[in-house]
């Protein structure tokens, strides 16, 4: 009885592999050899930055064009067969896989996601070029333990928060000393921040806020620091957070 199971569950699993078709991937993945090769091989390949324009004008793969997550279907050229490359900051940066996913959906047969980004291609010592190139610069940090005080205490301080939106409508510090500008919209509403305050700039995990303050240097703010860490350290530190939708002040 033991034998005559084995074989049926063998039957079933050779009936899976061989009768139930294989769904084909949304997109592929293409690495920094890759890439080049067939960036050099055709020119009507599109290559797509879809994050933000102040981290596409400080410095993008050369030949590469800015269309944001939120505008693909608008932007995107109407050849739904020309090649398209979208890449953006690196292994952890999730915009150049969403990008492929949303370009797929839209009926794009030939979408490539290049997950390295820019850290693989720049360390690859491949073309870039920049448009407004920001400032190297030593970022100042506070800590979240500071920032809860200066919260409490300092009138003279401002909390920018540059989460996206998605994730701030999951969690977001609650206070009056908050102000919300994605990264993404903070090229064209920087002028919205004070020029009188200390400014402590938030992200999710503390990496993208370093630019926010090097881009706000280029607009005379010298007085930008970021939070350590970020609202993740924040939370895992158990401090006070509100949920739920209801992000923009």
């Amino acid at each position: 009885m033991k034998s005559l199971t084995r074989i049926a569950v063998l039957i079933a699993a050779l009936l899976l592999t061989f009768c139930v078709p294989l769904l084909a991937a949304p997109y592929q993945e293409v690495d920094t050899l890759l890439l080049k090769a067939m960036l050099d091989k055709d020119k009507n390949i599109l290559l797509v930055y879809p994050l933000s324009k102040i981290e596409y004008n400080d410095l993008h793969i050369a030949g590469s064009i800015f269309i944001p997550l939120e505008n693909l279907k608008e932007k995107l050229p109407a050849d739904l067969t020309r090649p398209i490359v979208f890449y953006c900051l690196g292994e952890k940066c999730t915009a150049s896989w969403r990008a492929a996913e949303i370009a797929a959906k839209l009926g794009y047969q030939q979408v490539y996601a290049y997950r390295a980004g820019m850290p693989a291609w720049v360390a690859a010592g491949y073309p870039t070029e920049s448009i407004e190139a920001l400032p190297k610069m030593q970022v100042k940090k506070i800590s979240t333990d500071e920032l809860q005080q200066r919260l409490q205490n300092d009138s003279n301080f401002v909390l920018l928060d540059t989460s996206l939106e998605g994730d701030t409508e999951k969690f977001r510090i609650d206070s009056p000393k908050r102000i919300y500008i994605p990264f993404e919209e903070l090229h064209d509403r920087y002028r919205e921040i004070p020029r009188d305050k200390q400014i402590a700039v938030i992200c999710l995990k503390g990496t993208r806020a370093p630019t926010a303050v090097r881009f706000l240097a280029t607009k005379g703010f010298s007085n930008a620091v970021i939070v350590e860490g970020g609202i993740d350290k924040w939370i895992k530190e158990k401090k006070p957070v509100v949920r739920g939708p209801g992000s923009k002040n």
